[in-house]
């Protein structure tokens, strides 16, 4: 019996399906929702749940579970994932627990970092170990180079539907059943709620965050161009509690321009109200003007991913355009959507005004538009110097030639006095367990800014004359790499520090500065391997390349003094990871 076939009152399902997620920036949670709406098409009934919200009776006793998790760090898992991953990985979990259970993992990591996607691997074979049966092989969804999407869509279509399809054979159920599942809206006069209640984890945290208030915004360059620009914000907030280079996440908001031209080809009436009708948790707090939908929600700004072409080919009855988006969201268009989309940035606004496409709902629009995900800085003050306000270094990033990224473009809004929104969160970046111990901070760029931080922790003590106390009373050593002398970031201020003895060394590298000199040249292998062995501690933060670089110059410091081979090299740069003698942070 096919889905329709049956009363008016029923229709056909393959049963329920908990989709679980963990993440940091929000791409393991967008890719959670986007599977939920495959799952609807199968004919599932998919809840959609954060890790930190699991239940275990629940996640046992389901015969289907679904994981999107990140790796964080040196393989761990996300913050939002930490009491889950106590609990799975407890000893005394039974071995048998699990059973009757089938999974399905994605896990999402980068290839430029060594432990690439290492804590879905480890929930993989954990789940395996306590009985649960592994449905399809675990995906690997690589950043590096944009490629998550592509290697999502390639786990989905080459076995994961044919799979699910095959395993769970249709049953008719309630139609209520089904229709909670989707997201109806009902137009209301009432007022907007702008806290809400029954709200999922992502709404919460949004509503939980801090405000802060701009207390002083300054581009950093001494010649900034647009892609080549670094913006020092101080953020100011009377009850704040954080620690010196923890990161700070920030919600950015969409432009009043970018809303109207929405709207207006939507033909959207921003003022009007509406509320969210359905049995699961609410996305964001609602009642809800579509003005403050798309202005603090809804990301119409970023990437495109495969699952939205799709969506968009079903609203679009011209034929050609129909053909054209599902050949650019196919295996087989897999070179052009890379060559359109990912290397050219283009974003949803784009893609609406290039197929004219005029006739998204507002329900369409919010179950295919992901949700704003916040942006990630590590704060590059002391909280010792500084106890009510929190400093950013922010480079901007241009996405394609026409426009900026949402965040940046947001901050180029803001003004002294405006308010943001943000909260605190943890860092790989830790203060030393052995205050005696000496620091060499490595940073390019804007990667300055947790090294900042460290250096005005220090300064704080000395200037208080309290450096007992101070968790940096081993020499700390600045080398800091930058393109030209006009971009080295805090120049005076550095120089002040080093004049002070709050830095013991400062030295400089110019990448684009005649003779060109990196920041990996500034220190040799000899200096190193007498560093590592009076146990001082290296951080690093910068791009990928340059912790690429710095391994290379260790490897080269352990072959050299320790006669290691290869594999060695590679354990032995391990343990001073692990033993925190290696604290790194890169991008890209």
């Amino acid at each position: 019996m096919g889905c329709g076939t049956s009363s008016a009152s029923q229709l056909e399902t393959r049963g329920s399906i908990y989709i679980y997620y963990g993440t940091t920036t929000g791409n393991s949670s967008r890719l959670a929702f986007q599977f939920g709406n495959v799952a609807r098409n199968l004919k599932f009934i998919p809840k959609i749940i954060n890790l930190s919200e699991f239940n275990p009776k629940e996640l046992i006793s389901c015969k289907l579970n679904v994981f999107f998790v990140s790796t964080y760090g040196m393989g761990s898992c996300t913050a939002d994932t930490e009491s889950f991953n106590q609990w799975i990985f407890q000893e005394e979990r039974n071995k048998n627990e699990f059973q009757g259970m089938n999974y399905l993992i994605f896990a999402l990591g980068s290839t430029n970092h060594q432990h690439y996607c290492e804590f879905g691997i480890r929930l993989d074979k954990r789940l395996e170990q306590l009985g649960a049966k592994r449905l399809c092989n675990l995906g690997k969804g690589d950043s590096a180079k944009d490629q998550t999407e592509n290697d999502y869509q390639q786990w989905i279509n080459s076995e994961v539907e044919q799979t699910l399809q095959l395993l769970f054979p249709l049953y008719t159920c309630e139609q209520d059943q089904l229709d909670a599942t989707n997201i109806k809206i009902k137009i209301t006069q009432e007022q907007e709620n702008y806290l809400g209640d029954n709200l999922d984890f992502m709404a919460q945290k949004y509503i939980n965050s801090i405000t802060f208030t701009v207390n002083e915004i300054k581009e950093l360059k001494l010649k900034p161009c647009r892609g080549n620009s670094t913006l020092f914000l101080d953020l100011t907030n009377q009850e704040i509690e954080y620690r010196t280079a923890q990161n700070i996440a920030i919600y950015p908001q969409n432009s009043d321009s970018d809303i109207d031209e929405l709207c207006s080809l939507l033909k959207l009436d921003k003022n009007i109200r509406f509320t969210i009708i359905t049995t699961q948790k609410q996305p964001f707090p609602n009642p809800i003007s579509i003005y403050t939908y798309l202005k603090r929600y809804c990301d119409f700004s970023g990437l495109i991913t495969k699952k939205q072409l799709i969506e968009l080919s079903n609203v679009r009855n011209q034929k050609d355009y129909q053909d054209e988006l599902l050949h650019l969201a196919s295996f087989e268009g897999r070179d052009d959507y890379q060559k359109l989309f990912q290397n050219q940035k283009q974003n949803l606004l784009n893609l609406i005004k290039k197929y004219r496409i005029n006739n998204l709902t507002l329900e369409k629009l919010i179950e295919i538009f992901p949700l704003i995900q916040p942006r990630y800085f590590t704060i590059s003050s002391s909280n010792k110097k500084y106890a009510n306000n929190i400093h950013i270094m922010a480079s901007q990033l241009v996405l394609n030639q026409e426009r900026l990224g949402l965040c940046s473009s947001y901050f180029k809004t803001l003004k002294k006095g405006d308010l943001i929104k943000g909260y605190i969160q943890p860092s790989k970046f830790k203060l030393p367990k052995n205050s005696k111990v000496p620091t060499l901070l490595i940073g390019i760029g804007a990667g300055l800014a947790p090294l900042r931080g460290f250096i005005q922790e220090r300064d704080y003590f000395i200037q208080k004359n309290q450096f007992d106390n101070c968790p940096f009373q081993g020499e700390m050593k600045l080398f800091y790499g930058c393109r030209t002398e006009a971009e080295y970031l805090f120049k005076d201020e550095l120089q002040e520090y080093l004049n002070q003895g709050s830095l013991s060394e400062l030295k400089i590298a110019y990448s684009r500065k005649d003779p060109k000199q990196y920041v990996t040249e500034l220190i040799t292998i000899d200096q190193l391997y007498q560093h590592f062995n009076m146990d001082g501690i290296l951080y690093i933060c910068g791009s990928t390349d340059l912790g690429r670089d710095i391994q290379m110059k260790i490897s080269d410091m352990l072959e050299n003094y320790e006669n290691s081979d290869p594999y060695q090299t590679d354990q032995k740069i391990n343990e001073l990871e692990e033993n925190s003698q290696i604290i790194t942070e890169f991008w890209g």
